[in-house]
């Protein structure tokens, strides 16, 4: 069986190769005809070829953190354990840690994957690391701080123009970055048609902050000598915030969403912006699950990521999907495997490529070589079992 996600499982189907790139999918008796001699032929007998994941939002350089922060603290308790962490750090681990995590993203079967790197992080080192694997990263440089224009002759900048193939701005949050910076950050991506991806509605205690301007994120700030009345002003909500300034488009991505109302999820449909779901790292976190069944309905752009191991306990998007399934079964499953595949990748603007199997693709795809189920069941199964551990990765 053939999903190509862009037209409906078929049946007894085939893909033909050429090169890199996917040349024709249909049915195996229309494609034979076409198949030129000598071509070599492939038999997946009753298995499956599907399109490669798009991992949306990861921080791969965390990937060394893998249980070392327990279960449940809290969004607070979380960060500032996190942050402990992380200032003991070296460089090395952090190479270390993105080799790690690109290793345990490709074994789940990520084709295409969202990192997100900040400037502790960041170094030319990590570009002979990248380029040696054969998965495709889109880098995320992440910016908090609460000034405007901090980026504009940074050399970071110039680093990823130079290293990496391709790469946008991320805001962290709306409570690290003022709204200024949060303008500044878009225009830049904007002028450039790349997605600009921030954080949001991640944690009741954001919300605390971003409505009164208190809480233990505030504390936090302070701690770190954040000037918070000087650079923040609230909002009803992280969402609202972002539309009073104009920032929710088709070209932003919003990370978690675990706490929206209802108004925010009409702001985010009517603007036609990104909602990109982590289940798994908010249950870890804070064990909260973002109402994705709420979402799916008001908002058309969906998309997955893993975020961290330091708040994870994996990589792989299809875990995402199985925690996203089993908290909301009435959901129709091929809208979940569908944002993993296509709205992945249409999120970070690589749908010519990936997320789907079209003619022009990349031909970098998924075999499974046993699927006990027919086409009308095939994605609840791939949305209920776990079948990691059987996936190949077709690469020409």
């Amino acid at each position: 069986m053939v999903i190509p996600v862009s037209t409906p499982p078929i049946e007894n189907g085939a893909v033909l190769v050429h090169g890199d790139k996917i040349a024709a999918v249909g049915h195996f008796s229309h494609l034979k005809g076409v198949v030129p001699p000598g071509t070599n032929v492939l038999d997946i007998e009753e298995g499956l070829i599907m399109p490669g994941l798009v991992n949306c939002h990861s921080h791969l350089t965390l990937s060394w953190m893998k249980d070392k922060i327990e279960r449940g603290l809290g969004f607070s308790r979380w960060l500032r354990q996190l942050m402990g962490l992380n200032a003991t750090a070296s460089q090395e681990q952090y190479v270390e840690a993105l080799q790690f995590g690109m290793g345990l993203s490709k074994k789940a079967g990520t084709v295409l994957l969202g990192d997100v790197l900040n400037s502790p992080v960041f170094s030319p080192s990590m570009e002979s690391t990248v380029r040696e694997d054969s998965m495709f990263i889109h880098f995320f440089l992440e910016v908090i701080h609460p000034k405007a224009l901090w980026f504009d002759t940074n050399d970071m900048v110039r680093c990823l123009e130079e290293f990496f193939i391709s790469w946008s701005l991320s805001a962290h949050s709306v409570y690290t970055c003022s709204r200024q910076a949060l303008c500044a950050i878009k225009a830049f991506c904007q002028e450039r048609g790349l997605t600009f991806s921030i954080h949001v509605a991640e944690s009741r205690e954001e919300l605390e902050f971003v409505t009164r301007g208190k809480g233990p994120i505030a504390e936090i700030l302070r701690e770190k000598n954040r000037d918070v009345d000087g650079f923040f002003r609230s909002s009803p909500s992280p969402v609202r915030l972002l539309d009073e300034e104009g920032l929710l488009d088709e070209k932003t991505m919003c990370v978690h969403c675990t706490f929206l109302d209802d108004t925010d999820l009409d702001i985010l449909g009517s603007r036609g912006a990104w909602v990109c779901l982590c289940p798994e790292s908010n249950l870890y976190i804070s064990g909260s699950m973002p109402r994705i069944d709420k979402i799916v309905q008001k908002v058309e752009r969906i998309c997955f990521g893993t975020d961290s191991l330091a708040s994870n306990s994996n990589l792989s998007i299809l875990s995402q999907l199985r925690a996203a399934f089993r908290a909301y079964p009435s959901i129709e499953p091929a809208i979940l495997f569908k944002a993993a595949t296509l709205g992945g990748a249409k999120a970070l603007g690589f749908e010519r490529f990936f997320g789907s199997l079209t003619e022009g693709a990349t031909a970098r795809f998924l075999i499974l070589r046993y699927m006990p189920c027919k086409a009308h069941e095939v994605f609840e199964f791939l949305c209920s079992e776990s079948v990691e551990e059987r996936i190949e990765q077709f690469e020409p």
